[in-house]
């Protein structure tokens, strides 16, 4: 299929602000074919949701994004343009999802920029036609979710994605607790999913590296950024991540040698002061596009005999811990049993160090027989 059929092309690629000198930044580097990153927009909102003007988030943050420097050798991107809205929110979902199929399968990497956060499911549920698990990374300040299964906007979006048989993986990073009832952690727990709070994040951000590491989607939402630094979103909160923060975040996303899907979400330009949030939103984009451009080809394109080896005996029982780690980079992995067999989790320092210790290290809390 022709997918180019299903945008109106963004044509304002140039600005009087440019940070780069002529032909370095990032709008003058745009390609129209042979592309390995693909920008779509998705002009969609919800109102009576605190979402109406999101929409007019992606060519926003593009007025932003396109004057920043181009430093890549690897890249070739291409911004599409953004997504024609159809007659219904689900023509607009559905063309969503044929596009991240596509471009999926032609080992396109995608940057989403919305628009409301549920446009996530679309984007899951593009993904899911290849047939494989995913892991689905949120940032967020809240848990998406309600009991009324039947509810479904930005704030209720999981509603659609917990039993969904190819979620593999859900975490939900920088969640408030204030902002998040019992009930929701109930759900979360009950299907074996997870969540790492806001004081633990910020406490050690490298918590999230190999979380970003396996994840196929990460969707962020711009509301788990402190307001200060990002304060046109719908339902701001004067605690969360602080821009540089979210900026290192999706660096660790870009280094993913799985990701198929980077989605910016909830951003809101009624409420932007001098265009702070925008500029925010496109240098967390640029910070993802930067990790891209330095991947490592690491596991799964690596082979695990590549890297060193460490296996730990169990001193109590007979499961041994195994550990791997490229010594080019310091990054962990682990072979942890699980009920489909023994599976490889990217895992961080801090968990092999509890196993040297004889302790379970938090990632074998998580999966280990799951």
């Amino acid at each position: 299929m022709d997918i180019n059929n299903y945008f109106d092309k963004y044509e304002n690629r140039g600005n009087p602000f440019n940070f780069a000198s002529p032909g370095e930044s990032l709008g003058d580097n745009l390609h129209d074919d042979n592309y390995n990153v693909a920008i779509i927009g998705v002009k969609h909102e919800m109102p009576g949701t605190g979402n109406a003007g999101s929409a007019l988030a992606p060519d926003e943050i593009r007025k932003f994004l396109y004057p920043l420097c181009f430093n890549s050798n690897n890249l070739k991107i291409s911004d599409l343009g953004n997504i024609k809205n159809g007659i219904s929110e689900e023509d607009t979902f559905c063309a969503l999802k044929d596009i991240i199929e596509d471009l999926s399968k032609k080992g396109i990497i995608t940057i989403v920029i919305g628009g409301t956060q549920n446009l996530t499911v679309p984007i899951f549920e593009g993904l899911e036609r290849n047939g494989a698990d995913l892991n689905l990374l949120v940032l967020d300040d809240k848990i998406d979710l309600s009991y009324d299964l039947n509810k479904f906007d930005s704030r209720t979006f999981l509603n659609k994605l917990i039993n969904k048989e190819l979620l593999y993986r859900l975490e939900i990073i920088g969640n408030q607790n204030y902002l998040c009832s019992k009930s929701q952690f109930a759900m979360l727990k009950e299907r074996g999913f997870f969540e790492t709070r806001l004081g633990e994040l910020r406490e050690n951000l490298t918590l999230a590296e190999p979380l970003c590491r396996d994840c196929d989607i990460f969707s962020m939402d711009m509301s788990a950024i402190k307001q200060c630094d990002a304060p046109a979103v719908g339902y701001p909160s004067p605690n969360g991540i602080l821009a540089e923060e979210a900026c290192k975040l999706a660096h660790f996303a870009g280094f993913s040698d799985r990701i198929s899907v980077f989605g910016l979400f909830n951003m809101n330009p009624y409420f932007d002061q001098n265009g702070t949030t925008a500029a925010l939103a496109a240098q967390i984009i640029w910070h993802f596009i930067e990790g891209l451009d330095n991947r490592y080809g690491d596991y799964p394109i690596a082979n695990l005999s590549e890297y060193q080896k460490f296996i730990i005996p169990d001193m109590v029982g007979d499961m041994d811990r195994v550990f791997y780690r490229n010594r080019r980079n310091n990054r962990w992995w682990t072979e942890i049993p699980t009920k489909r067999g023994l599976q490889v989790f990217s895992c961080s320092e801090e968990d092999y160090t509890a196993a040297i210790e004889n302790q379970m290290p938090k990632i074998w809390l998580k999966y280990f027989m799951r």
